[in-house]
């Protein structure tokens, strides 16, 4: 099971280094924006999610504060798939694949996860 976590976080490390990058400087294509994410380039706070993916995914590849990390990355990766489910279902790949990722770290660190939840 060691290998599944180890797999998943550097996958998904991986994917958001490379979305989160992505989003700066554009290396890969990408299709036409629907109109919303057009209003979230347009704005700037586009800019803010893509920092969060790039520092979150520097922090799963280093295997440092790996629940810091999940803490910041699983909201994103939450509008991303809601996102492709509801707004622009035309590649929505790299979202099911996120949620995976996500939700299998997210196993491996629920205690440290869960003491957030349950602190007073």
């Amino acid at each position: 099971m060691k290998h599944v976590f180890t797999a998943a976080r550097i996958l998904l490390g991986m994917l958001m280094l490379i979305g989160g990058v992505n989003g700066f400087y554009q290396f890969m294509d990408v299709p036409e924006f629907h109109p919303f994410m057009k209003i979230l380039v347009e704005s700037g706070y586009l800019y803010v999610v893509k920092a969060l993916e790039v520092i979150a995914a520097i922090l799963l590849l280093t295997n440092k504060k790996v629940p810091l990390a999940l803490f910041l990355i699983t909201p994103v990766v939450v509008n991303i798939a809601l996102f492709h489910l509801f707004l622009d279902p035309r590649n929505p790949v790299g979202g099911i694949l996120a949620v995976i990722f996500t939700g299998i770290l997210l196993w491996q660190h629920r205690q440290k996860l869960l003491a957030i939840i349950e602190a007073d």
